[in-house]
């Protein structure tokens, strides 16, 4: 009988050890919000602190920031399990969908209230350049071989326009959107490929922008910053990750920490084939996808 209660203390012992291991675990549950420091690494941890502090509270789970030194670093994060969502430009997202099938849930807006923008070709009003024809032999501005909009997208466009970027014109990478429009204005290069319209945005350093430079014509329109998902993510928690952004963007806090940590200023809903234009350019441009981020 003495035997036969020991065992039973036992077996109770052991199931309220389960339990309390289980509980413990429940509550040790994260999950990891992955993105790129855009400044000093430890500053940004503790500035993305209350963004993740909001997350929590609405998702009632704990969320805590992973930092990567690039973006292929949370790409291989959401692939390995390490980061559950993160903030990626399209590139990226493309090349997650394609090596781990992880999912785009968001894109972010811009300033102005756009989930996506695109590439302005621009010439001087005094050239002889009056359609894309007229740029073989010149030479053109764009940003640096990286750079989505500054030389991807417009070099997939001329691409497009039957001009061999390799031998019908001469490249010159400026490093800087504002350095293509000053070389343009400068008569150092014929043609600038630069965001739509820079000419407003450094008016003030470029007084004569406006009335010296005309648009020559535009790229398509390229996806803004996605909110991806691991492959596996739960549904539920996939929804509840899209529903908790939204709800915080829509707050006078939320808006103003997004806006200062990544420039973004809310979200729309997204689909992985509103990034097909990423394949199609990546493609025509011969790219590797982990060399574009």
């Amino acid at each position: 009988m003495k035997n036969m209660k020991k065992i039973v203390l036992f077996l109770l012992i052991a199931v309220m050890s389960i339990s309390i291991v289980g509980c413990g675990q429940k509550e040790e549950n994260v999950i990891k919000m992955g993105f790129v420091p855009l400044k000093d690494g430890d500053k940004l941890i503790e500035s993305v602190e209350p963004l993740t502090e909001m997350l929590s509270k609405e998702l009632g789970i704990k969320v805590e920031g992973f930092t990567a030194t690039n973006y292929v670093g949370v790409v291989e994060g959401l692939g390995s399990g390490q980061v559950d969502f993160g903030f990626i430009p399209p590139f990226a997202y493309v090349l997650a969908n394609q090596e781990n099938g992880a999912k785009v849930i968001l894109t972010a807006l811009n300033k102005s209230g756009e989930s996506k923008y695109r590439t302005q070709f621009m010439v001087r009003k005094d050239s002889d350049i009056d359609s894309f024809q007229d740029i073989k032999g010149k030479i053109v501005a764009f940003v640096d071989p990286s750079s989505t909009s500054g030389y991807l997208f417009p070099g997939a466009h001329l691409i497009n326009e039957g001009i061999d970027i390799e031998k019908d014109i001469q490249p010159m990478y400026s490093g800087g959107h504002d350095k293509s429009l000053q070389l343009l204005l400068n008569k150092d290069v014929d043609v600038a490929a630069t965001f739509v319209d820079i000419r407003e945005r450094y008016k003030d350093e470029f007084p004569t922008a406006m009335e010296d430079i005309k648009i020559l014509g535009y790229t398509d329109y390229i996806p803004g910053i996605s909110v991806t998902v691991k492959g596996d993510m739960d549904e539920k928690m996939e929804e509840d990750i899209k529903s908790a952004l939204i709800k915080i963007a829509d707050t006078e806090e939320g808006k103003e920490l997004l806006k200062n940590l990544f420039n973004m200023y809310g979200f729309e809903e997204a689909t992985d084939e509103d990034y097909d234009i990423i394949r199609t350019t990546a493609k025509t441009m011969n790219v590797d996808l982990k060399e574009a981020n």
